[in-house]
């Protein structure tokens, strides 16, 4: 294995083993200071978000950053959406590799966004797009995983509920392929 690919692979150990220590408390702030604890220790935590490239938008949980060089987006995700848990948003990472694997989530560390917020850094490879996908097309993608609609941008089937598939959310690669960008996942209690 290739240098990189073991800085992947160690990358992801230290990423779950913040996890687990993360999980081991009960109040978000002490998650938070936990996850930022654990990956200074662990040697994941980055000083300087910048370096990952060119800012490139930002929405209600993301700071997305743009890389040419290694031409991929690097999302800060400061866990807003992850309710009163992180584990939450772990979880919903884990749903959305196994999912939709053409965008995959590598956490590659932690660290604070532009407003001081601790934050996991989601590398994403960038999507050749040709344009928006269309709400039909969605739903055709989505009902072929066994997905049924709940609502235009919803879709469930027993074990997961996958929201905010709006076409912005779902790009049409210059290859033909769906790309599920940035949606949001839960499993179905």
């Amino acid at each position: 294995m290739g240098q990189k690919g073991e800085n992947n692979r160690a990358s992801a150990s230290a990423a779950n083993y913040v996890r687990q220590a993360a999980s081991r408390a009960r109040e978000k702030d002490e998650q938070l200071n936990i996850i930022k604890k654990t990956a200074k220790e662990q040697g994941i935590w980055i000083e300087d978000y910048a370096s990952f490239g060119d800012y490139f938008s930002k929405g209600g949980e993301n700071e997305v950053y743009f890389s040419s060089v290694k031409n991929s987006v690097f999302k800060l995700n400061n866990f807003e959406y992850a309710a009163d848990d992180v584990s939450n948003f772990f979880d919903r990472i884990d749903i959305h590799n196994e999912l939709f694997p053409e965008s995959y989530y590598e956490i590659v560390g932690f660290t604070e966004n532009s407003v001081g917020e601790i934050s996991a850094v989601l590398e994403q490879s960038y999507v050749e797009a040709e344009r928006e996908a269309t709400e039909s097309e969605i739903a055709t993608y989505m009902e072929a995983l066994g997905f049924e609609m709940d609502y235009s941008d919803s879709f469930k089937n027993d074990r997961y509920y996958v929201f905010d598939a709006f076409p912005n959310n779902v790009l049409m690669g210059t290859d033909g392929r769906l790309y599920f960008i940035d949606t949001q996942i839960s499993r179905v209690k």
